[in-house]
C-alpha cells in the first residue's frame, strides 16, 4: 500500500505474496519508510533565503555606493553623506540584535526538533508492539469461537474452512497497522505546520523588537530637531500674538477688522454725529441762509469724515482699544468732531445793485397749511419746487404783477417768484411764504417798497444772512498745534492715498456699477421709469441699488439729502465704482437744487439716463455743476 501526496509518497507498506496471508499474524513483515515532511521544500527554501540574503548584501552594497558617488556630484552632497552614514550607523545594532535573535531562534528549534524526533521514533516502536500483540490474541480468540460452533452442529471442518477465520484475523493486523500509520502521516503535518507558525511568529516578534529599537534611535536623534521646530513654532506664534496685541492697541487698528466688543462700531457712532450735524445745515438753508464751506472742491464741499476718525485714532488710540465705543470712547469722539465739525451763522445788512423799482406793493402771508393752501397743502409750489421761507414768493395766477421766476428785493430780503394763487381780487400784490401758519397770520397784510433784483437802476439795502460751515482737515487740524510730533507723523501716515485705498477696499458698489452697463441702450422716459427698458436718472439709480438690497428713495433730490443727511458724502478722489455723483442744472426749489444723478463705473467714466433722445448712456466724468458725490451703503 502507498498514501501518496502532492510531491513523493510519503509511507510505504510492504506485505508478502497471497501465500504469504497463510502465515500466522506474528510472522507478517512491516516496513514503515518515512520520510521528512517537506523536506524538498525546506531545502528549496533554505537555499532561496540564502540567495535572497546574498542578493539583498550586494544591492545593499551597490546602492551605498551608488548614493555615495552620487552625494559627490551634487551640491551639499557632504552633508547627504554623513546623513547616509550616521543612518547606517544607528541602524546596525538594529541588525545585529535580529540577526543574532534569528541564530539562537534556529538553534533552539533544531535542539527541539531532534527530542521531539527521538520520542516520536520511540512512541511508535511501543504502538507497533502493543498493535501486534492485539493482533495475535485476535486471531486466537476467532479460532475457538469457530471450533465451538462445530462441536454444536456436529459437523466437522476442514482446513479450508478454517482459513476465513485466520482471514479475518491477519486482515484485523494489517488495518490496525494501516490506520497508525495515517495517524502518525498526520499528526507529523499538523507538527510541521505548528512550527511554521512558531517560526512566522517568531520572525514577527523579532521585527518588532527590531523596530521598536530603531524607533528609540530615531527618538533620541531627532528629538532635539524636533524640539527645536517646536521651539520655532511656539515662538512664531507668540511673535503672531504680540504683533496683533500692539496692532489692536495702537492707530492702525481701524485699518483691520474690529473684534466684537458689545458695542458700536467707531464709523457707526461717527456717522451719526454727522447725521445730526448736517440735518442742522439743511435746515438752516431752508430758512434762507446761504451755506458756504471752509474746503471745498471745484464748488463742491469735501467730506472730512475720514479725517475725522483718523485724528480720534492717533490721539485716543495709542496704547489702548479706541475702537471700543463705550461712553468714554463715545466722548472723546464727539470732542474731536466738534473741533472739526462747527458752523458760524451771521445775519448782515449790505447795499447791493438793484433793478427799477415796483413802488410799494401790498403783501399778505400764507403757508403750505390746508387753510392757507386747501387742497394743494403739502404739495409744492406751482413751478414744481419745494416752498421755503424768506424766499418763494406767490402772485396772483390769472393776473401776475411780475412773471414767474422773477427775482424781488423786498423788505431786504431776496424773493424768487415762484408759486401762484387766487388773491388780486383782493387787493394783494404778492403773497410771502412763510414756514408755519403763525408767522403767516403775524404779517397780514402789508405795504412794502420792492425793487427788481436784477438791474442796476437803485441800490437797496439787504439783509444778507450766512452760514459758513467749518470742515477741519487733518492738515487743518495739525495746523492747531494740538498734537505731539509722534501724533503728527501717524496722522501723515494714516491719511496717505495707500492707507486710504486700503481703507475703502471691498466696497460693494462694483456690483451696481456692473448692472449699470448692461443698462447702456435702454430709453429714457419718467412716465414709464419703472417698466422694464425704460428708466430716468433717478429711476436708474433707485432700482440698480434696490437689487444689491439698498432702498433709497425716488427722486435725485431725494437721494442726495438721504445721502448727505447720512454722512454719506465722498471726495472726488475717493471715487469708487458703484459711487453717485449729483448734479444742479437749474434752480428747482429741491434740496441744493439737485436735478440730476449719474453713477460712476470707473476709469474716469459715468452711466446715466440722460434724456429722451439718447436714453441710457456712458459718458465721460463730468465735474461741472456737481453738488457732492456720495457712496449710499
Amino acid at each position: 500500500m502507498v498514501i501518496h501526496t502532492k510531491k513523493k509518497p510519503r509511507l510505504h507498506l510492504h506485505t508478502g505474496k497471497k501465500a504469504a496471508v497463510r502465515k500466522k499474524a506474528e510472522n507478517t513483515s512491516v516496513t514503515v519508510k518515512r520520510r521528512k515532511p517537506y523536506s524538498g521544500i525546506r531545502e528549496r527554501l533554505a537555499e532561496s533565503g540564502k540567495s535572497v540574503k546574498v542578493r539583498n548584501q550586494s544591492l545593499k552594497t551597490l546602492a551605498a555606493a551608488g548614493a555615495r558617488a552620487g552625494a559627490r556630484q551634487v551640491e551639499g552632497g557632504e552633508e547627504i553623506k554623513e546623513s547616509l552614514d550616521l543612518a547606517a550607523t544607528a541602524a546596525a545594532p538594529v541588525m545585529g540584535i535580529t540577526s543574532g535573535a534569528g541564530k539562537l531562534y534556529r538553534r533552539k528549534k533544531a535542539e527541539n526538533k531532534e527530542k521531539e524526533r527521538e520520542r516520536k521514533a520511540e512512541h511508535r516502536k511501543k504502538q507497533i508492539q502493543k498493535d501486534t500483540r492485539q493482533a495475535e490474541n485476535s486471531g486466537r480468540s476467532g479460532k475457538n469461537a469457530g471450533n465451538k460452533k462445530r462441536d454444536r452442529n456436529g459437523k466437522k471442518r476442514n482446513g479450508k474452512k478454517d482459513s476465513p477465520g485466520k482471514k479475518r484475523g491477519k486482515g484485523s493486523v494489517n488495518g490496525a497497522v494501516k490506520g497508525h500509520m495515517i495517524d502518525t502521516f498526520l499528526e507529523a503535518f499538523r507538527t510541521e505546520r505548528e512550527e511554521q507558525k512558531d517560526l512566522i511568529t517568531s520572525t514577527k516578534s523579532a521585527a518588532k523588537a527590531a523596530a521598536l529599537l530603531l524607533a528609540k534611535q530615531a527618538a533620541v536623534v531627532l528629538a532635539p530637531v524636533l524640539l527645536v521646530v517646536f521651539f520655532v513654532i511656539a515662538v512664531a506664534g507668540i511673535i503672531v500674538v504680540a504683533i496683533l496685541a500692539v496692532i489692536y492697541n495702537s492707530p492702525l487698528a481701524i485699518f483691520f477688522p474690529l473684534p466684537d466688543t458689545g458695542y458700536d462700531n467707531p464709523r457707526t457712532v461717527l456717522s451719526e454725529y454727522y447725521r445730526d450735524f448736517n440735518s442742522q445745515i439743511a435746515s438752516l438753508e431752508e430758512k434762507g441762509y446761504v451755506v458756504t464751506y471752509q474746503n471745498s472742491e471745484d464748488g463742491v464741499p469735501l467730506s472730512n469724515f475720514n479725517d475725522t476718525l483718523m485724528v480720534y485714532m492717533v490721539k485716543y488710540g495709542t496704547g489702548q482699544a479706541a475702537y471700543v465705543m463705550d461712553d468714554e470712547g463715545k466722548k472723546h469722539l464727539k470732542e474731536v468732531f466738534d473741533e472739526m465739525n462747527y458752523y458760524d451763522s451771521s445775519s448782515s445788512a449790505t447795499q447791493i445793485p438793484a433793478g427799477a423799482s415796483l413802488g410799494e406793493v401790498v403783501t399778505t402771508g400764507y403757508c403750505n397749511c390746508s387753510l392757507c393752501c386747501g387742497k394743494w397743502a403739502g404739495g409744492h409750489t406751482a413751478s414744481g419746487t419745494v416752498p421755503k421761507a424768506d424766499h418763494t414768493l406767490a402772485v396772483d395766477a390769472h393776473s401776475p404783477k411780475v412773471p414767474m421766476g422773477t427775482k424781488i428785493i423786498m423788505n431786504g430780503k431776496t424773493y424768487k417768484v415762484e408759486d401762484t394763487g387766487n388773491f388780486a381780487r383782493y387787493g394783494t400784490d404778492f403773497d410771502i411764504y412763510f414756514d408755519n401758519h403763525a408767522a403767516a397770520q403775524a404779517w397780514g397784510k402789508r405795504k412794502v417798497e420792492a425793487f427788481l433784483a436784477e438791474g442796476n437802476e437803485n441800490t437797496v439795502e439787504v439783509v444778507v444772512s450766512g452760514t459758513l460751515v467749518h470742515n477741519l482737515t487733518y492738515e487743518d487740524y495739525i495746523a492747531l498745534d494740538k498734537l505731539t510730533e509722534e501724533q503728527v507723523d501717524w496722522l501723515k501716515s494714516m491719511m496717505s492715498d495707500e492707507m486710504q485705498d486700503s481703507l475703502l477696499a471691498g466696497t460693494g458698489g462694483q456690483a451696481v456699477a456692473d448692472l449699470a452697463m448692461t443698462k447702456i441702450g435702454c430709453r429714457y422716459s419718467q412716465d414709464k421709469r419703472y417698466q422694464e427698458g425704460y428708466y430716468d436718472c433717478s429711476s436708474l439709480v433707485q432700482r440698480l441699488y434696490k437689487e444689491v438690497g439698498i432702498d433709497l428713495p425716488a427722486t435725485a433730490a431725494a437721494q442726495g439729502e438721504y445721502c448727505y443727511k447720512n454722512a454719506m458724502i465722498i471726495n472726488k478722489k475717493d471715487l469708487k465704482p458703484g459711487d453717485l455723483i449729483f448734479y444742479s442744472y437749474e434752480e428747482n426749489g429741491e434740496f441744493r437744487n439737485i436735478s440730476h444723478v449719474a453713477i460712476y463705473v470707473g476709469d474716469g467714466k459715468m452711466v446715466h439716463a440722460a434724456n429722451p433722445s439718447r436714453g441710457v448712456v456712458i459718458d465721460p466724468l463730468r465735474t461741472n455743476n456737481v453738488v457732492f458725490y456720495a457712496r449710499p451703503y
